[in-house]
């Protein structure tokens, strides 16, 4: 003699859903901050040689903040990062577009090439 019981449940909340993958791969920075950081370097920067290095700190300061600001912004609206995300990786674009040197052609602006993702942007599959 079988003595079978049926129980019957209650799912509360439904089954976990996984997230949907993208297919693609986030960077640290968006592309277009890493446009911006290496352009307000090299904009700041790129030229002192034929200035003859006048206002060098106050270019220094300009670039810093002027990056800042740009960066936290692209961050914040294009790349959905939280505030203090968004903040720690404009102040690291800052520094390197506000030191009183280019950037561009050194390991500092590899860096941020790759960081920012324009490398697979250009050779993306078509």
């Amino acid at each position: 003699m079988s003595d079978d019981k049926v129980v019957e449940g209650e799912v509360f909340g439904g089954a976990p859903q996984a997230p949907e993958p993208s297919g693609k791969r986030r960077s640290f920075y968006h592309p277009l901050s890493g446009v911006v950081i290496l352009g307000v370097d090299w904009l700041a920067f790129g030229m002192d040689l034929f200035s003859g290095f006048i206002a060098f700190a106050v270019v220094s300061a300009l670039a810093f903040v002027v990056t800042f600001y740009v960066v936290l912004a692209i961050q914040r609206r294009w790349h959905d990062d939280k505030p203090g995300a968004a903040i720690v990786k404009a102040l690291l674009g800052a520094s390197a577009a506000g030191v009183p040197f280019p950037i561009t052609g050194t390991i500092v602006g590899a860096a941020i090439v790759a960081l920012s993702g324009l490398p697979s942007m250009y050779f993306k599959r078509r």
